[in-house]
């Protein structure tokens, strides 16, 4: 495997702490890996000038973000972001309303960012709410200046800071940030919202990850707020942009904990209760319509957005919403444009198809509770149906080549994404995958369909409803029945029927999803590890202590390289289980009117420049 640079960078600093070399040959032998100028400066500005005069204000190129990290102020991060993307820089002129669209099996399932969950929930909720700090938007600036992927930028903090030990982190507060209803953003709001967090009766899908993980928290001061870890953790990231917005006291405090998921703030039934601090400001839900209605936040204490209006309307299906860009009654697609019509698309000559790398899968799950079913409790029929299934047809022919087989469970952009050093590969080997169930004691019966004690080896397929989802449940069902294998496609309503499936009752065979990590952060144990079942993503039921030995000890660790080996091992452990099969890795495919300038999207934060876009007349 090629050693990635920031590796290079942490031993080359490791050798001028020992004192083996000077600044002077720090500097040089970083100039020479590979790192841009600015990302060079950047690293050298932490640097003291002799290794007896270091100091804990190292910076994210050169130390991970733990035991006397400070991190980027809010002046150096809008000079970067600057750089890298000059519109923010400039003043946008106001005007105008976007339309954003989506289809009805991605409706949006609150409008509190507290309990987003999904897409394209959490887009539209970061645009009304924000966190005390967050990632920067350039994955290949993430990859320059950071240890793992992960360059900490200001949010409502300016800036953060960690204590020598790794585990006490420090957020202050910008003096002038409010809530939409004039309130000031303090750190007691920061210590409400973590409150809830760490009370099981709350209903986040974060709870699990956050007690593992948090120790105390304290309001230091109206603009103070730190928290404590239970050891040193590098991954924060988790915390702060998903499961920490800050919601004020004004609105929630007294509000007992099991009651805010039904509060109307969180429904939207009670605009007056929808209240955050972000750019945009929460108008109103038209269910009869499909609409959530947004408007910018004139008041807004950071860069007020240019556009006016933003309405997220959901549409019947991927063909309706599709020919609404076409037709311009749409500004841009929130769900990936369909291959099939990605170069049509882009022949049109007011139309854009962002085509980048993603962080998400599509998957089947199986449910490997006996009490739902015993179809999937011996690891040699999940096997067989994985080296059953050509996956590499499904990209090509479902995908159009948008994508990748999955070989191991970390997407392309995780830090720990390693296909090389996976052992177990799935092929696609249509005799293994009959050895494999032969040897789990499955034979045919008269009628093709394996048996054993019994039982037939049928199961269903549920999916949330579309074209695509069809098109691989049946690809599916055609290739286990090569095998003797009887697979039923379900499709149902996303919302009412396969999320209270998957979070609820648990009333599934095998499920069939895509997954977006929002984060370069090799950490999955919000899927894999045995304390989030119930409680985050881990609807298999899946649990490996061995699992999560191996996600811990690379969550405890600041050496890149043995966080790195712990997250190959913990994929490993994962991959030769098969709790679930991972068909593919995606690439993500963005379309837009070319009316909406400056609008750059990304993966995980695809509505991060809204802010400054503006809409060409």
């Amino acid at each position: 495997m090629t050693e990635r640079p920031v590796n290079k960078l942490n031993e080359l600093y490791k050798e001028f702490l020992a004192g083996r070399i000077d600044r002077r040959a720090l500097m040089l032998r970083a100039s020479q890996i590979g790192l841009s100028s600015a990302g060079l400066a950047m690293f050298m500005r932490g640097v003291p000038a002799t290794a007896q005069d270091a100091t804990p204000e190292a910076s994210p190129a050169a130390v991970s973000p733990v035991g006397g990290f400070k991190s980027l102020t809010r002046e150096e991060y809008r000079a970067m972001l600057a750089e890298d993307y000059p519109f923010t820089a400039e003043e946008q002129a106001a005007g105008g309303t976007l339309i954003l669209g989506s289809t009805s099996s991605s409706n949006l399932t609150t409008v509190n960012a507290f309990f987003a969950n999904n897409f394209p929930t959490q887009d539209i909720c970061y645009l009304m709410y924000e966190s005390l700090w967050g990632i920067y938007p350039n994955p290949a600036r993430n990859s320059e200046l950071s240890q793992n992927g992960q360059l900490f930028v200001p949010g409502l903090a300016d800036w953060f800071e960690i204590d020598e030990a790794g585990t006490q982190y420090t957020f202050h507060i910008n003096e002038n940030a409010t809530f939409h209803d004039g309130t000031p953003v303090t750190g007691a709001d920061a210590s409400r919202v973590f409150a809830a967090q760490a009370n099981t009766t709350t209903g986040s899908s974060y709870t699990s990850q956050f007690l593992a993980t948090v120790a105390a928290w304290e309001a230091v001061d109206e603009k103070t707020f730190r928290f404590w870890t239970i050891q040193p953790f590098p991954q924060i990231v988790t915390f702060p942009n998903i499961a920490a917005p800050i919601l004020p006291l004004s609105v929630w405090d007294g509000i007992p904990f099991d009651q805010w998921q039904t509060d109307p703030g969180s429904r939207g039934t009670d605009p007056s209760r929808v209240i955050g601090s972000g750019p945009f400001k929460f108008v109103e839900i038209n269910e009869g319509e499909g609409t959530t209605t947004l408007e910018r936040n004139g008041d807004y204490w950071d860069t007020v957005p240019a556009v006016e209006r933003i309405i997220f309307q959901v549409w019947p299906d991927d063909t309706a919403v599709t020919e609404a860009l076409r037709s311009g009654d749409l500004d841009m697609l929130m769900d990936p444009v369909q291959p099939a019509d990605v170069e049509s698309l882009q022949e049109q000559e007011d139309l854009e198809v962002e085509i980048y790398e993603s962080y998400q899968f599509g998957f089947f799950g199986y449910n490997l509770d006996p009490e739902k079913t015993p179809l999937f409790q011996d690891v040699e029929v999940r096997q067989a149906l994985i080296h059953a299934l050509d996956r590499q047809a499904l990209v090509d022919s479902v995908l159009f080549g948008y994508g990748e087989v999955a070989n191991g469970t970390q997407p392309t952009l995780s830090e720990a994404y390693a296909p090389d050093q996976i052992t177990t590969v799935y092929d696609y080997d249509v005799d293994r995958a009959k050895e494999l169930l032969e040897s789990a004691g499955w034979v045919e019966g008269s009628d093709g369909i394996r048996e054993k004690d019994g039982v037939k080896l049928s199961f269903e397929i549920m999916y949330g409803a579309a074209a695509t989802n069809d098109q691989v449940a049946s690809a599916a069902q055609d290739f286990w029945r090569e095998v003797g294998v009887d697979a039923t496609p379900l499709s149902v309503d996303f919302d009412t029927v396969l999320i209270p499936a998957i979070t609820e009752t648990f009333d599934f065979q095998m499920v069939m999803l895509s997954l977006d990590w929002t984060s370069p952060s090799g950490d999955q144990s919000a899927m894999f590890g045995a304390n989030s079942y119930g409680a985050g993503f881990n609807f298999m039921k899946y649990s490996n202590p061995a699992y999560d030995e191996a996600n811990n000890n690379a969550n405890a660790t600041t050496d890149l390289q043995e966080r790195f080996d712990y997250l190959v091992e913990a994929s490993n452990i994962v991959n030769d289980d098969a709790p679930l099969i991972i068909n593919w890795f995606r690439s993500d495919r963005t379309g837009y009117n070319t009316r909406m300038v400056n609008f750059t999207p990304v993966s995980g934060a695809l509505l991060w420049s809204i802010p400054w876009v503006t809409i060409a007349e």
